[in-house]
């Protein structure tokens, strides 16, 4: 089943992305209540159970964003999302909250969710470009949009149930 996440909240798609991070990573997966929270919507301390494999697992601080947009047929490399050389996209604000929190060995391995589409290409820049902007590794950052959203909650189909989505 697709879902419109365009009609979303945004808190809404924290709480879905949060449900599945618990699936990916492990049941301690930490949500946070709207404010300041630094660059974070989520984290995860320990071994990943799943993610990105049951053979090699992540292990450590996990950080993860869940970036929501209204808008429907968006994708990661519009320049309202991702751009080299402009500061005010989506990303280019998330990018000084990723190093800050690299800096203070609070951040492992990042995760990104967007209600966006994602192609391949894209994918590849962008992962590179916040591993050289943050010092993070690229195999430490995983970016999830619409395509995979939609794999995970076939995957693991409680989890609209549990976020309440229709």
């Amino acid at each position: 089943m697709k879902y419109a996440y365009e009609d979303l909240s945004d808190s809404q798609f924290e709480v879905l992305i949060v449900f599945l991070c618990q699936r990916l990573l492990g049941i301690s997966v930490q949500g946070f209540a709207k404010g300041t929270v630094g660059g974070r919507d989520a984290k995860f301390l320990g071994t990943a159970e799943l993610h990105p494999s049951k053979a090699d697992p992540w292990v450590g601080t996990t950080i993860i964003q869940a970036k929501h947009t209204n808008g429907s047929n968006r994708h990661f490399s519009e320049t309202d999302f991702y751009s080299t050389t402009a500061k005010n996209t989506i990303l280019g604000e998330e990018i000084p909250r990723i190093k800050n929190l690299r800096a203070n060995k609070q951040l492992d391995h990042y995760m990104l969710f967007a209600n966006r589409r994602l192609a391949g290409n894209a994918e590849s820049e962008i992962r590179a470009y916040i591993a050289k902007q943050c010092g993070i590794p690229e195999e430490s950052i995983y970016l999830c949009g619409l395509e995979q959203l939609e794999i995970w909650l076939k995957t693991f189909p409680d989890v609209p149930r549990l976020a309440d989505l229709d």
